[in-house]
């Protein structure tokens, strides 16, 4: 049986990568995006021919000026990326925001805010969090402003992350199973791998709702 063929993704099966770069390229696109090299184009601005042609090994020796697109987004340094005798071990995460604590904070006099991950392979949402972040970054604070208004610093991050999150944050409330998942418990080993794949799964379809229905001008950049 012919096996179908995944869009945003190379034509399987790829060849052992014969270099340092063309194994860490693969590496750090399949953990952070599945392998999907539409969605790593998107977030890194390398064009998708180009960035397919770093992940299949057809080209071995980019510009400085490429590799820092690549690297910048996920953290990763230059040696990282180069040096084959650097170790393959690499934190993926993605964006981080405090959302308020969970049900029964208030009877047990816990008042401290939760951090939650986005991760990146919680596309779309992911993009649609940074781009509205972006936007917003673009206006000055003031009372006006959509969803944050003058709040800036950590309070302009829990706005809106809150904002974005409320559906989820309101199905937790009413005891949905698919619970927030913390930043800790998600990259907790013992956390079951449903779990973190329930919460990627809610993430992707909220993102889908946020980029049907909020306006263009807070989504689009």
């Amino acid at each position: 049986m012919r096996r179908q063929h995944r869009p945003g993704r190379p034509r399987q099966p790829l060849p052992e990568p014969r270099h340092a770069l063309t194994k860490r390229v693969r590496l750090l696109i399949d953990r952070a995006h599945g392998g999907n090299l539409s969605d790593a184009s998107r977030l890194t601005g390398i064009s998708y021919p180009a960035l397919r042609d770093l992940y299949v090994g057809k080209v071995i020796g980019p510009s400085l000026r490429t590799l820092d697109a690549l690297k910048s987004p996920y953290g990763v340094d230059l040696g990282w990326l180069t040096e084959g005798g650097a170790s393959d071990a690499i934190a993926i995460l993605g964006r981080v925001g405090p959302v308020p604590p969970g049900p029964g904070g208030e009877s047990t006099g816990s008042r401290a805010l939760r951090e939650v991950l986005i991760p990146f392979l919680a596309w779309p949402m992911y993009e649609l969090f940074a781009a509205t972040e972006r936007r917003l970054n673009e206006q000055a604070p003031r009372p006006d402003r959509p969803i944050v208004g003058e709040a800036t610093g950590d309070a302009f991050s829990f706005r809106l992350t809150t904002f974005l999150l409320q559906p989820l944050l309101a199905a937790e409330k009413l005891g949905s199973s698919a619970a927030i998942l913390t930043l800790g418990s998600y990259t907790d080993e013992a956390t079951p791998a449903a779990e973190r794949e329930q919460w990627i799964a809610g993430l992707r379809h909220l993102g889908g709702f946020w980029s049907a229905v909020l306006p263009e001008t807070l989504i689009r950049a």
